[in-house]
């Protein structure tokens, strides 16, 4: 694998782009986004559920449709968890349980449109970021992920291991047999 610059890796860019709004990509996306947001419109199914009962779908998916698919499901689906956070008080998914304080809280008072802009656009701009954050990061620290062997992983899990273990300080050795679950 050669070690590509990141002016290198931006020349791939409009391939990349080319390749998301592909007709039949961007139909398997739009699909992923209408069942994320009724997934997330439910209490009790969150997106990492839907997650686990749509990939046996995808399976006779080509890669980019499937990644599609369920990348539009599991964004939209945490996103949709929001709404009847604000307007019912009920979270959607576990992620939007703090927004029933504040958000419910706005709609009882006739402000519902306030609250639910403020989540989406937060939602919006969290995202964004996110996404422009790791597109860097990925750049960055490619020769260092590339460079950890199995030695290296090894020495990391122990220490994870490790770490977790003396977080446990009461019953170290409950934490060492968690950890290594």
């Amino acid at each position: 694998m050669t070690d590509l610059s990141l002016f290198e890796l931006l020349a791939y860019l409009p391939a990349g782009f080319a390749s998301v709004f592909a007709p039949d990509v961007f139909a398997w996306m739009l699909l992923g986004i209408f069942i994320g947001f009724f997934v997330g419109l439910l209490p009790g199914l969150g997106g990492p559920a839907a997650l686990a009962l749509i990939i046996p779908f995808t399976f006779q998916l080509d890669p980019f449709p499937a990644f599609g698919l369920l990348l539009g499901l599991i964004s939209v689906a945490m996103t949709a968890g929001d709404i009847t956070a604000i307007l019912f008080g009920i979270p959607g998914v576990p992620e939007s349980a703090a927004t029933v304080i504040d958000g419910h809280a706005l709609a009882k008072r006739g402000q519902a449109g306030r609250a639910l802009g403020a989540s989406l656009s937060a939602s919006l701009i969290g995202a964004v970021f996110g996404a422009l954050t790791l597109a860097v990061a990925v750049v960055i620290m490619r020769p260092l992920v590339l460079s950890i062997g199995y030695a290296e992983f090894f020495m990391l899990s122990l220490a994870g291991i490790s770490f977790l273990a003396s977080l446990s300080s009461v019953a170290v050795f409950k934490g060492l047999a968690v950890g290594a679950l």
